[in-house]
């Protein structure tokens, strides 16, 4: 799989090359999700953890910017959402983000040819609304559930009216320590879930969130 998709890009990158557009043209890199492949004992997609929601998102082209030194070169902090995918793609192109379409323009963040923006969002919201599935090794999938990232390294998850996951991204990257439900973390989830209700109200979501104790 990772040579044929090489293999492809290389025929896109070498067409660009060749019909003289490859200094007007910018190439976006992204998946639609990850796979747990036996993670956290758990399989296929559809559920919280980096292993899952953790996806590449690369922007190559005129004035793309270089971040970071040779280990970090290219990396970029945003919390890049797919909704955002659209305000960015049309940003990159120099044209306004209609009024109806939602999501976060980050072209400013990826090329040196415009202002990367001043306020970037805080968290990027998570959910899934209708899991249709029934697989019995992975109950979890066969429930919604709601959830966010912020970008001081936090994650938090419930079920619908039941508290779930929580971790700190920067001391457990693995996700092997859930504070969900200790009460010496109770501050910090409250905080998380503050953010994750402004989420579920700005979206109009119908969602109920577990009661903090």
């Amino acid at each position: 799989m990772i040579e044929n998709l090489d293999w492809n890009v290389g025929r896109v990158l070498d067409t660009v090359e060749s019909m003289g557009l490859a200094d007007s043209t910018y190439v976006i890199y992204f998946s639609d999700h990850g796979d747990m492949h036996g993670s956290h004992g758990r399989v296929l997609k559809c559920v919280p953890w980096e292993e899952s929601i953790r996806i590449p998102f690369v922007v190559s082209g005129p004035n793309a910017r270089e971040q970071g030194g040779r280990e970090q070169r290219g990396r970029s902090p945003e919390l890049i959402n797919h909704v955002d995918i659209g305000p960015t793609s049309l940003g990159l192109c120099g044209i306004d983000t209609p009024d109806w379409m939602v999501g976060f323009d980050y072209s400013g963040s990826y090329v040196g040819n415009g202002d990367a923006p001043n306020t970037l969002p805080d968290s990027a919201y998570l959910q899934l609304v209708d899991p249709g599935f029934e697989y019995g090794f992975a109950t979890d999938r066969e429930r919604p559930w709601r959830g966010i990232i912020t970008d001081d390294g936090w994650k938090y998850a419930v079920f619908e009216g039941v508290p779930w996951l929580m971790y700190n991204l920067n001391e457990d990257p693995y996700e092997m320590a859930n504070l969900a439900m200790d009460r010496r973390f109770k501050e910090q989830r409250d905080r998380l879930q503050g953010r994750l209700r402004k989420w579920i109200t700005d979206t109009r979501d119908m969602f109920t969130l577990p009661e903090i104790r």
